[in-house]
């Protein structure tokens, strides 16, 4: 039966609820002020994990450190619970055989398969690690979170099992995803994590010996689907498949034409436009865009990934892209096939200038980020700006015209001999009529 240790004291808890700190209402009294009043409830329902509430909402309760909102918590084997100031340590006989403590390294083995039946989805804020071997806390920032045994990790796990960059957790458009990048793993609740795994809310991590607690805020609830009724039958037509598709190519353009849901643009996403891939391959997928709105996204064929490339050359977790200081880097995640930069196979990470073409397995995508687009625009402007100030400036070559005539004194010549002509033939008249 679980139970509640209070120095050398035992509290079983029994089945429904149970109430605790001060006052005649109370099952476990704890010391203190009296007039407190009921602080916490725990509540077992069967045979199921039992979970903590805070009564009031002025009552502190922590779960190994950090304090309770206004939603229960699951409690497992070996949780340091402090209400009122006073912290107990809560414990199941059924996970370790008799009433007592285990390590915290065994935490999450021994809990594994009760935290599955009690899973409660998170939503991609307010991510936090709790180490339950001293209670520091640590906030999963929007650019993710490192663990690894490198000094430069956001959370350092000193051990020769660890691998320098072991895991990385980052929010996602469905919550919070943990990635295994290690040699020895990650286990999430007691089981190794293949990949990529989303995070629920009080989660167990394990890297190495050490044991964490994620914490996140809840995800909304989901309403249920009202019921429709049956659709009257319709026959018609089977879609037309996507020109130069046949058969199963043409099932999987149809699917690659088209970017999955994480990736798709949105019109009503308020986040600026960071980046986007172009898909450069021939066929139906070609120039399909995906549009990167985070600093660090995730690409693979996955649907846990930001953008998702259903080819058979991709692997499940292939790549990311992350926004640093200095610009923007990709980073291979140990994919079966690789990823290139300009045709060039990458070991690790490569920085990324100008709009590179960028190839995972066999898809081939050209990356812009919204700089350099911007840029290339403006270049783009200046260049016809440049253009048409050169027309203004050269005349258009004209059409050839006829050599005009020698002027003499503003009179054309032709008109000088007919003048001369007349007179002559005006001298020549009057000297035969005087004849």
């Amino acid at each position: 039966m679980p139970v509640l240790q209070l120095n050398d004291q035992q509290f079983p808890l029994g089945a429904g609820p149970t109430r605790i700190g001060s006052g005649d209402d109370v099952q476990i009294a704890l010391p203190g002020d009296r007039a407190a009043g009921v602080q916490a409830e725990i509540e077992r329902a069967g045979s199921g994990p039992a979970t903590i509430r805070r009564s009031t909402p002025t009552a502190q309760v922590k779960v190994n450190g950090v304090l309770l909102g206004a939603e229960p918590t699951p409690l497992m084997h070996g949780d340091r619970v402090e209400i009122g100031g006073v912290e107990l340590r809560y414990a199941d006989d059924s996970k370790a055989g008799a009433t007592q403590f285990v390590s915290v390294h065994d935490i999450g083995a021994l809990a594994g398969g009760e935290r599955s039946a009690g899973t409660r989805p998170a939503a991609p804020s307010g991510g936090r690690l709790v180490s339950l071997v001293d209670g520091k806390e640590y906030m999963v920032p929007d650019g993710g979170l490192l663990l690894g045994r490198d000094a430069s990790c956001d959370v350092v796990v000193a051990q020769n099992e660890v691998s320098r960059r072991h895991a990385e957790i980052a929010p996602g458009d469905l919550g919070y995803v943990v990635r295994d990048t290690s040699a020895n793993g990650v286990f999430v609740n007691g089981e190794r994590v293949q990949g990529s795994r989303r995070l629920n809310r009080s989660d167990v991590l394990r890297v190495g010996t050490e044991e964490f607690r994620f914490h996140a805020d809840a995800a909304p609830a989901v309403a249920a689907p009202v019921p429709a009724a049956a659709p009257t039958p319709v026959t018609s037509a089977p879609a037309a498949p996507l020109p130069g598709a046949r058969g199963v190519d043409a099932a999987k353009a149809t699917m690659m034409s088209q970017p999955t849901s994480p990736a798709m643009p949105r019109t009503d996403d308020p986040r600026p436009e960071l980046a986007s891939l172009e898909i450069l391959n021939e066929g139906p997928s070609k120039g399909t865009r995906f549009v990167v709105r985070t600093a660090l996204t995730h690409v693979g064929r996955g649907a846990h990934n930001d953008i998702r490339l259903a080819d058979d050359s991709v692997s499940e977790t292939h790549a990311k892209l992350q926004r640093r200081d200095d610009g923007w880097y990709v980073v291979d995640m140990n994919s079966t096939n690789g990823t290139y930069v300009g045709g060039t196979r990458i070991a690790g990470e490569r920085r990324l200038e100008g709009t590179p073409d960028v190839r995972f397995g066999g898809m081939k995508l050209r990356f812009t980020s919204a700089d350099a687009a911007t840029e290339g625009e403006g270049k783009g402007t200046r260049a016809i700006a440049s253009v048409e100030r050169l027309r203004r400036t050269v005349p258009a070559a004209a059409p050839a015209q006829p050599t005009p005539e020698p002027r003499s004194g503003g009179v054309p010549i032709w008109a000088w001999v007919a003048a001369v002509i007349l007179l002559a033939a005006a001298a020549l008249f009057m000297l035969g009529g005087r004849a």
